[in-house]
């Protein structure tokens, strides 16, 4: 075992061993599997990027400063509301510069979400920030969520419209392909998805509105499940089809009840999701966690030519599993799940490990190898390639009450 350690903020700790290494409390690591296998061999070095931040639910990578490499842009403080902000990605070990995008909203409110996300809101090839305002999910979830888009790079801000109470998801796509990015919000309290669509002028209106329906609370994501070309919306299990205009009736479908029949508490139908064509067929294939309790697997799930849904266990169980990211990690040409435990909620189920894990797949996804990257938990997991250097790392914010953020470099290129 080789350890290099630098202290102070931005610290960042090498390590290299033959299994699975955790972190302790705030300590920075890296995992290098070197046994046989064939899987590629990794190499993750982990360096802390940020720290003094609170409750950073809604934080999404981009490229805002257009240099090539991934910057993060969050909500700091998304429990009682904060600022809008990113930290300025860098290859360099150290901290990243902080880069406030706006203290408060123009009514003088605070920002807080559960999710972000950033897209090319006007179509001139940089990339512009959403935010939005609420007083905290924490402190009156009872209150209405008005949603912002701040223009690179002089961060003009947009008013898009409003949502009743906190939000909870985001996702942006072009739901009508008339060129114009379109947005899609889910809140939890309330149970509503709403789309809007953006017109000319930066014009935004409500196309449609799903108020108190069911059990909708966390987890959505969007792509094409009916090989239509038209981007579909999963959310809590349940599927809307996209007429073709974004603002129709979209056909609904529930791909398995055991996602969205659940009562209880506050945890009760919380996922994580994520869209995949997999075959590359056209046709999405869907993943899906829960993100709040234990006892559910981490499943993929496949529309047959007959309509049914058939669901793959990757995993039988893994708690509170906050994280759900499926790319390329190892560079061998298919697609791999990093999934992981919120620490902070999984300590309250009584687990003691809170394992991050990225599942390789092969046999044309038919079986997935496990390989355990820490055991001390992931929130919120981001996956992208950050560096622009060819293979995919991703963010790590161990808890949903911590306050430091890290970059996950994965070292299969070399430098």
């Amino acid at each position: 075992m080789r350890r290099i350690i630098q202290s102070g903020f931005g610290a960042l700790i090498l390590v290299l061993c033959a299994s699975a290494c955790g972190t302790n409390g705030d300590q920075s690591a890296s995992y290098s599997d070197q046994e046989e296998s064939t899987a590629a061999q990794f190499n993750f070095e982990m360096v802390k990027i940020g720290d003094s931040l609170s409750h950073l639910w809604a934080h999404c990578p981009a490229d805002v400063n257009a240099d090539g490499i991934f910057d993060l842009v969050f909500i700091n403080n998304n429990s009682a509301g904060g600022f809008l902000g990113y930290l300025e990605g860098q290859k360099e070990p150290g901290p990243w510069n902080l880069v406030t995008v706006a203290e408060m909203a123009p009514s003088g409110g605070l920002f807080a979400a559960g999710d972000l996300e950033c897209a090319d809101m006007d179509g001139d090839g940089d990339t512009d920030v959403f935010a939005v305002e609420h007083p905290g999910e924490w402190q009156d979830a009872g209150a209405s969520a008005t949603l912002y888009w701040y223009e690179s790079p002089g961060w003009e801000v947009h008013e898009i419209g409003e949502v009743p109470d906190a939000v909870k998801d985001v996702n942006f796509g072009d739901f009508n392909r008339d060129g114009r990015m379109d947005l899609a919000i889910l809140t939890f309290d309330e149970n509503t998805l709403s789309i809007f669509q953006q017109g000319p002028e930066h014009a935004w209106e409500r196309s449609k509105y799903y108020p108190n329906y069911y059990n909708l609370h966390e987890g959505m994501a969007i792509g094409d499940i009916n090989g239509d070309k038209y981007p579909d919306i999963v959310s809590t299990g349940y599927i809307f089809y996209n007429p073709g205009d974004g603002g129709g009736d979209w056909k609904e479908d529930n791909i398995d009840e055991k996602w969205n029949n659940q009562d209880g508490d506050w945890s009760r139908n919380g996922t994580k999701a994520f869209m995949r064509d997999l075959d590359k067929d056209g046709v999405a294939e869907v993943f899906i966690s829960h993100s709040e309790r234990a006892g559910y697997p981490l499943s993929l799930y496949r529309k047959t030519t007959g309509g049914d849904w058939t669901e793959q266990i990757i995993k039988d169980s893994i708690a509170a599993c906050h994280t759900l990211q499926v790319f390329d990690f190892d560079n061998d040409g298919d697609f791999d799940v990093l999934a992981g435990s919120n620490n902070h909620r999984a300590v309250n189920l009584g687990k003691d490990v809170y394992p991050v894990t990225i599942f390789l797949s092969s046999d044309n996804y038919q079986t997935w190898e496990e390989k355990e990257i820490f055991q001390d938990g992931i929130y919120n997991g981001q996956a992208a390639d950050a560096e622009g250097d060819g293979d995919v790392d991703f963010f790590r914010y161990i808890g949903h009450e911590a306050t430091e953020i890290y970059l996950v470099r994965n070292q299969l290129i070399e430098h």
